[in-house]
């Protein structure tokens, strides 16, 4: 005799793994941008906004770090990854080895999409060194901290793999995943379901919380995830296409490192580069575009160790349209998305 089909079950089969997604990136952002806080917080910073919205065109977190060390801005910048490492670590620890199959495949996704989170921190330490790298997490780190690139994704790549090392403990080795592979059925009972929605709804309230709490406000000129200084820059130069070689802005330099800030907004042609010459007369390329080239809107945000004295910025370029502009970083900070 069969079976009647059972509907309800059908529909939470088909539910459950949306709502796990959901709950998975909503969680994820929170933690992200809540530890882009909390150590900035933790180092004297002010926090100013808060925007952990899942869907969002533009999660961040920012504040302002007046006085910090670089040390501080490395901590502040890989906040965003070690705090869901922590908590993730501490609930598989929490957690027994034998879970029921729904737990035990909402653990190895969960782990799985967690840890990947580390591969830019394996592939991004070089070119984070450069001064067209894109801005991220990886190259504040990378750009702040000093260390070798070879040192920072050694160490993620330990993080990972031990991750992995963890989860494999936990989950009871080969045979659990064997005996999970061998599953013909999977049925979501309703408490599961529940509980689901549960943390994707307190994460949901927690992220409308925590915009509520550090409201988000104009920043400055924003598009496609690059956020440019809304105070006044040091030099602003826009191109009609007519050859351009000349000063691009100056200032003095003392015993801590120099950082600033380039944007450029609606660039086509080029080539075109920016120069900055110290004290000695060092030239340092900081931008170098051939032909072709084109930015809807896009920064860069280089550190420079230069020795005492004045310091000159000159732009030169060819059959190149469009804004450039620079600002010396005043210590504002704001840390992208996940």
């Amino acid at each position: 005799m069969a079976c009647p089909h059972d509907h309800a079950a059908t529909i939470r089969l088909a539910l459950w793994p949306v709502l796990v997604v959901l709950a998975f990136v909503q969680a994820y952002a929170v933690l992200h941008e809540g530890g882009h806080a909390l150590a900035a917080a933790a180092v004297g910073g002010t926090v100013r906004t808060i925007d952990a919205r899942a869907w969002s065109t533009r999660p961040h977190a920012s504040y302002d770090l007046p006085g910090v060390t670089d040390g501080q801005r490395a901590l502040v910048s890989a906040a965003g990854a070690l705090l869901p490492l922590g908590v993730w670590a501490a609930t598989m620890a929490a957690l027994p080895r034998a879970l029921p199959p729904t737990l035990a495949f909402v653990r190895f996704f969960v782990s799985v999409g967690l840890l990947a989170g580390f591969l830019p921190w394996i592939v991004l330490p070089w070119p984070a060194l450069h001064a067209r790298a894109p801005r991220d997490d990886v190259v504040r780190f990378a750009q702040t901290s000093g260390w070798p690139p070879g040192l920072i994704a050694g160490l993620a790549a330990a993080l990972m793999l031990g991750g992995f090392a963890l989860l494999w403990w936990r989950a009871g080795g080969l045979a659990q995943f064997r005996a999970l592979r061998r599953m013909r059925s999977l049925a979501v009972a309703p408490r599961t379901l529940f509980v689901t929605a549960a943390v994707l709804v307190g994460s949901l309230a927690l992220a409308l919380g925590l915009v509520a709490a550090y409201p988000i406000r104009d920043a400055g000129t924003e598009g496609g995830g690059v956020v440019l200084p809304s105070r006044e820059p040091i030099a602003e130069v826009t191109l009609d296409g007519a050859p351009f070689d000349g000063a691009f802005g100056h200032g003095e330099a003392g015993a801590t490192p120099l950082r600033l800030v380039l944007g450029f907004e609606d660039v086509a042609g080029g080539p075109f580069r920016i120069v900055l010459t110290d004290a000695t007369g060092t030239e340092r390329d900081l931008a170098s575009f051939g032909p072709g080239t084109t930015m809807g809107m896009a920064s860069s945000r280089p550190r420079l160790e230069l020795p005492p004295g004045a310091w000159a910025l000159r732009l030169v370029a060819e059959d190149t349209v469009g804004r450039f502009r620079a600002w010396i970083d005043d210590g504002q900070e704001e840390a992208p998305g996940p």
